[in-house]
């Protein structure tokens, strides 16, 4: 390589392989002559550095390496005005392609033929450095149900998500703010993934306070589509010494879907009286707009909720009291026969507390002197009878088995109408005759030791049942597979010829008239309804321009058709829906398979469109619940929210906790947990 320059002009020498080309620059001419070098020929097989410019000009020199030769005809490359460029490095690859590295996060990116730079712009969108963590989805793939099915679909990582779970995991689970601040809980949750933000106890808070919020606005939303709503309440003290009422809502979607959902975990501030009890329950459901939507109150048998419930049928602004109100107050049925049943109780008390002290003798000493001889790691375990006979002597077994048994019934009907996910007025009825049957058949029995416990629970059983219970009568009917045969067929039972005859004809006159109370808004609404089409259909005629006919006579022929309209939606609704009550009574009852679930709800969901009215009516009856136990449920969970660690918790919090434990836990469809089977049960026959 050499460089010479001069005063008149200068020279530049490149040396490129095995060509020595000379470049000379004078004041009037450019002169260019290249000579081929045997010796720079050799030497440049062995040469593998690339081309090696010198560029001189007078006394100065610049050295560059690894760049092409540039003549002045070659055209220029475009410039780079793109500004992703300014997040990529330009690159050559080991098979000689060129490319682009993000100077970001390092991944490299190749050179598309036809040069285009969609794939920079697509990684700048996407790059999860540059952008904090929001880049391109993923895809996550969930199992179905099946071990074949799958599902495939895009997934991001979103901090705010998670924020939003965790807060709801808070509340399903009853753990304390603070959990999310747990070092193992930091460690497992960046181990899922890296991008995950640390979290702090009062932004878990706020995010409980918000994902309350946005359930109360759903929970809102579907009260407001419903016309009748049916309450239960119930009263429970804390550690805290504070009696905390509990209100849960029930009611009927348009897709004939029961739903129940707490409303209210709300303090009541002395004295507790039934006057001060109606007004938070009032301001309850005054915050939740549905005063006017209530149709039914179930509470327990305290005489203070009778003050409640009375208060509550004068003074709610109802839109239409159902009956008269005939329905509105329901006494808590699982709370009746909890009375009967201690009440029997308290007649064989030395029966039951020779059984508990076994019991203890058992447990404390031969269980635990068992299972080491057997090696059994087993807690549980429940001998045969025979094993029982050498610490008892038969009689006494047997009159416990008789006891057993007869208390069964009880507890059976107790877990049917226990639940909140299906309706339960209508069970109750064929459950009550069996107890009924029981207790008829125990008089007749003449068991001594049993006689005193049959007559003071018959005695319960007639102060509460021995009037006609309205709701789970209409409950039996509406419900296809007993209708007014289960009714004729229980109340001979319980009451003589003529008296049955009179709570029949009774039941179903108040049927007859809250059926009509349903024909008449019925009527109603559609009458508002056809005055609104018939509005519309106007104003759009209007709109098309008037026609001579219209001119002239427009405004009597309109307000005649609006007129006409009118009387004849009204008068065929009236004449439809008449037979609708005696047409589905005069029908056959719906024989159900033997030990298979029926849905009523769901039966009635299928007949809404032939039975329109009556089907609404049912679905509302069907909703009222007979226990209280979906309240007291509640109690369980604020057990564990407002315990002696947590005792410190404000009354709102507590209320917003209670009610997201039930949203959420709806939200996701998890069921409470049952009791766990004994699947660790051992039956040992020693003889």
């Amino acid at each position: 390589m050499a460089a010479a320059g001069g005063r008149g002009g200068g020279a530049v020498v490149i040396v490129s392989g095995a060509t020595v080309t000379m470049v000379l620059v004078t004041d009037r001419e450019l002169k260019i002559s290249s000579i081929k070098s045997p010796i720079l020929h050799n030497e440049g097989k062995d040469n593998a550095g690339g081309t090696n410019v010198a560029v001189g000009t007078g006394s100065t020199q610049v050295n560059k390496t690894n760049i092409k030769e540039h003549t002045p005809y070659a055209k220029r490359k475009r410039k780079k005005t793109l500004p992703a460029w300014g997040h990529f490095e330009t690159i050559t690859f080991i098979d000689g392609t060129e490319g682009s590295e993000c100077v970001h996060c390092g991944e490299k990116i190749k050179k598309l033929k036809e040069g285009t730079t969609k794939p920079l712009l697509t990684h700048v969108s996407d790059c999860l450095i540059l952008n904090g963590g929001k880049g391109q989805s993923k895809l996550k793939v969930s199992h179905g149900k099946t071990d074949s099915s799958t599902t495939i679909q895009n997934w991001k990582f979103d901090n705010t998500r998670m924020r939003e779970v965790i807060s709801h995991m808070i509340m399903i689970h009853e753990l304390p703010f603070n959990f999310v601040e747990y070092d193992l809980f930091n460690v497992v949750m960046k181990e899922a993934n890296p991008l995950f933000n640390k979290i702090s106890r009062a932004a878990t808070r706020q995010d409980c306070v918000s994902s309350y919020e946005i359930g109360k606005k759903g929970i809102q939303k579907m009260l407001n589509a419903v016309n009748r709503v049916s309450i239960t309440t119930d009263m429970w003290i804390s550690c805290q010494n504070i009696l905390y009422m509990v209100v849960t809502c029930h009611f009927v979607d348009s897709d004939y879907k029961l739903h129940k959902c707490i409303l209210s975990f709300v303090d009541v501030p002395p004295p507790y009286s039934g006057v001060g009890i109606y007004d938070c329950l009032y301001k309850c459901l005054k915050n939740w707009n549905i005063e006017s939507k209530v149709a039914s109150l179930t509470v327990d048998n305290a005489k203070i909720n009778d003050v409640v419930a009375r208060k509550l049928l004068e003074n709610l602004n109802l839109q239409k009291k159902v009956v008269g109100g005939k329905l509105f107050h329901v006494r808590c049925c699982a709370h009746i026969l909890n009375l009967l049943v201690q009440d029997g109780l308290s007649e064989i008390i030395d029966i039951t507390h020779n059984v508990r002290e076994s019991v203890k003798h058992v447990n404390a000493y031969v269980f635990s002197d068992l299972s080491k001889q057997l090696s059994m790691p087993k807690k549980h375990l429940i001998l045969d009878r025979m094993f029982i006979h050498h610490f008892a002597e038969r009689r006494r077994l047997e009159k416990v088995e008789d006891i057993c048994l007869f208390l069964a019934l009880f507890n059976e009907a107790t877990q049917i109408i226990s639940g909140s996910e299906y309706p339960t007025s209508n069970l109750f009825l064929l459950k009550l005759y069996g107890i009924k049957e029981s207790l008829d058949e125990l008089v007749l029995d003449g068991n001594a030791y049993m006689k005193p416990m049959d007559v003071k629970m018959k005695k319960k059983f007639d102060k509460y049942w021995g009037p006609c219970n309205l709701l789970i009568s209409m409950a039996g009917i509406l419900d296809p597979r007993y209708k007014t045969d289960l009714l004729n067929f229980f109340f001979k039972a319980i009451y003589s010829n003529d008296e049955a005859s009179t709570h029949v004809k009774l039941v179903i006159d108040t049927l007859k008239e809250l059926f009509a109370e349903y024909v008449e808004e019925h009527r109603t609404t559609n009458v508002v309804q056809s005055s609104n089409a018939t509005d519309g259909t106007e104003s759009g005629a209007s709109k098309r321009g008037p026609s001579v006919t219209t001119l002239r006579f427009g405004k009597s022929i309109r307000s005649s058709t609006a007129k006409y309209n009118q009387h004849i939606i009204s008068v065929d609704s009236i004449a439809s829906v008449k037979s609708e009550l005696d047409t589905y009574l005069e029908e056959g009852v719906y024989i159900s398979e033997p030990g298979a679930y029926f849905d009523a709800l769901g039966w009635w969901r299928r007949k809404k469109h032939k039975l329109k009215i009556l089907s609404k009516m049912a679905a509302s009856i069907l909703a009222i619940p007979v226990t209280t136990v979906a309240s007291e449920s509640a109690f369980s969970a604020s057990g564990r929210v407002i315990d002696p660690h947590r005792s410190s918790l404000g009354t709102k919090m507590v209320d917003m906790l209670i009610c997201g434990f039930d949203w959420y836990r709806q939200y996701y469809g998890l069921q409470k947990k049952k009791n766990k089977e004994i699947d660790d049960v051992i039956y040992v026959d020693l003889l």
